[in-house]
């Protein structure tokens, strides 16, 4: 291991100096693919391959990336930056509360409870002078471990979820709203830990700075209504420079934050909610993704080279505070969804969704150390106890269902009741209504429960991509001969002129780049039964239905797939690409006049 990483940096080495910051990132990249493939091989997250990645160069290369690396870890933090603008992207207030008063007071309130607990058990323990591994070791650290308990990963917890299909249903959504509020705890902690370790600061500063945070907020929204909205509807057929608009207003608001004493990442929070409401929520969303996944590789391969190396003593620290985590989700969320009614099954299979600490808190690691609140070996141990229950999570959220059903059947010690077998896995799993065949059929009756219910409620099953003149067309048909249809159709276009007139048809329309494979990701494409594209390749930029449909059927390989074919080598090679259907307006037009030429030229 030692020879592969070393030979990696002799290539970029210059006469033996350190390497610059460019090639400094190079070997970065390429280290984090290398292990990004091996840990795929076994099953584990990427992320994980990326601090390991950046432990090993620490280890082995750190004399070579010199001071390349804190100029790396300063970069990083735009991952951070496009994280949050992401998160207030997709972020919707209004859905915490539709789950009802009772779930959503649990998804609200999981992190402040959090906190107070671990506080108290720390405090008690300092009191009681009795050291306990995996803790905070003074009273001044108290805080940050109480934070680091508190807070799960929103980019492994949706990702393990997503993995598996498990994001819509109940105990999905209580996962992902309470990851969202999280989010905003952890941003409102992180500003106070910046402050505290300040100088000057004090109650009435924090007061004054998230008073401003939310005047900068209430303006932010005003501007985005008012100004941004009509701008992106003057640019909304390029893209592009949608993004690039939205971008510059991340990094408005990153820098209006920034400069009142609050975090970079509350700005780009407060742009994300301010751009949020607007149609092209979801197309901006896509184009920043990259962005951020890139940078966030780079940050946690520089957090991997910030770690010293790990001893048994770290790491059995490590374990520790994770054991009083994973117990601490059990202690608050699970007796508040019993009081809520979602039934024994959600209530345990949310807590084991959320069992790992957060990114966030290894934010707190070089605040907590640069402050004097932590030692560097209780950095650690934080830093380790994130990688480790990342590990973890990976197969608890994998069996999920059996474990919360198996740590049911161990308290209860009685046969899971039908409510809690159909919260699970819809009301027809299970062999004879066992507990063993709930676990069989947990994953496909859930599915099938969410799907049966999306149609009942009249689902946006059919994806249009484009609304041209054939599209149009078929809209006007489809409303006199097939009217139920068109309430199942949902339409993709970047042309916002156009939006009134679709939606006078009755049909759903959503603002997107087709030629962007990550708009069909954001527009739930692969959730679909048919996507038709009906615009051909003369007229698609960037893009050939040929392209679509490969896009389409890689993030969703059961959708039907009806393109459009400009002559009839395009329509065969759409049809052996898996196209279900073809249609060449060119060929039917010319026979439908080849079969009106006789009429026309009788005498």
């Amino acid at each position: 291991m030692e020879s592969f990483f070393t030979s990696i940096v002799d290539i970029f080495k210059v006469e033996g100096q350190p390497l610059s910051l460019i090639p400094a990132i190079e070997v970065a990249v390429i280290a984090s693919a290398v292990l990004a493939i091996l840990f795929y091989r076994f099953r584990q997250p990427a992320l994980l391959a990326y601090i390991v990645a950046g432990l090993v160069l620490g280890i082995f290369a750190r004399a070579i990336m010199g001071e390349s690396s804190s100029h790396m870890q300063e970069i990083s933090h735009l991952g951070l930056v496009f994280l949050l603008f992401i998160i207030g992207l997709e972020l919707d207030l209004s859905e915490i509360l539709k789950l009802g008063l009772r779930p959503a007071l649990t998804v609200l309130l999981q992190a402040p409870l959090t906190i107070l607990l671990a506080l108290g058990l720390q405090h008690l323990l300092l009191l009681l002078d009795i050291r306990c591994p995996g803790l905070a070791s003074s009273a001044q650290g108290a805080f940050i471990f109480s934070v680091a308990i508190a807070l799960s990963s929103t980019a492994v917890a949706v990702k393990l979820l997503a993995d598996k299909f498990d994001l819509t249903s109940q105990a999905g959504k209580l996962t992902v709203m309470t990851l969202i509020a999280q989010d905003i705890w952890a941003v409102l902690a992180l500003s106070y830990l910046s402050s505290k370790s300040g100088e000057g600061s004090s109650v009435w500063s924090i007061a004054l700075m998230l008073g401003g945070a939310v005047g900068a907020a209430l303006v932010m929204g005003f501007v985005a209504r008012k100004l941004l909205a009509r701008l992106f509807a003057f640019l909304s057929r390029s893209p592009d420079l949608v993004a690039m608009l939205a971008l510059g207003f991340c990094f408005l608001g990153t820098m209006l934050l920034s400069s009142i004493g609050l975090s970079a990442e509350m700005g780009a929070l407060i742009a994300g909610l301010s751009l949020g409401t607007l149609p092209m929520a979801s197309e901006i969303m896509a184009k920043v993704s990259s962005l951020r996944d890139f940078f966030m590789a780079v940050y946690f391969v520089t957090l991997g080279m910030s770690l010293p190396p790990p001893s048994l003593g770290i790491i059995g620290a490590a374990l520790a505070l994770i054991g009083v985590l994973i117990a601490s989700r059990f202690l608050i969320m699970t007796p508040m969804l019993l009081v809520a009614r979602q039934g024994g099954v959600v209530a345990l299979t949310t807590p084991i969704n959320l069992a790992q600490l957060s990114e966030f808190s290894l934010l707190l690691v070089p605040l907590g150390v640069g402050g004097g609140m932590l030692t560097a070996e209780e950095g650690s141990v934080i830093s380790y106890a994130m990688m480790l229950s990342v590990l973890i999570a990976t197969y608890g959220i994998k069996y999920n269902y059996p474990l919360a059903l198996a740590i049911h059947r161990l308290f209860v010690r009685k046969s899971l009741s039908q409510k809690d077998i159909s919260t699970c896995a819809g009301s027809e799993t299970g062999v004879g209504g066992t507990v063993e065949g709930a676990v069989e059929g947990t994953k496909e009756h859930v599915e099938n429960e969410e799907v049966s219910r999306d149609f009942a409620a009249g689902a946006k099953d059919i994806v249009l991509l484009g609304f041209f003149r054939t599209a149009e067309a078929l809209a006007r048909i489809l409303k006199d001969m097939r009217p139920e249809l068109i309430e199942r159709i949902r339409v993709i276009d970047f042309n916002l002129r156009n939006h009134p007139a679709i939606r006078e048809h009755g049909l759903r329309v959503s603002y997107g780049d087709i030629s962007d494979p990550e708009t069909l990701r954001h527009h739930h494409v692969g959730e679909a039964r048919l996507v038709l594209s009906t615009v051909g390749n003369t007229f698609l930029r960037g893009i050939t239905n040929q392209e679509i449909l490969s896009a389409v059927k890689s993030m969703n390989p059961a959708a039907r797939f009806i393109g459009t074919a400009e002559s009839p080598e395009e329509k065969e090679r759409l049809l052996e690409l898996g196209a279900f259907a073809a249609i060449s307006p060119s060929e039917e037009a010319a026979r439908a006049i080849a079969n009106l030429l006789p009429r026309a030229l009788k005498d």
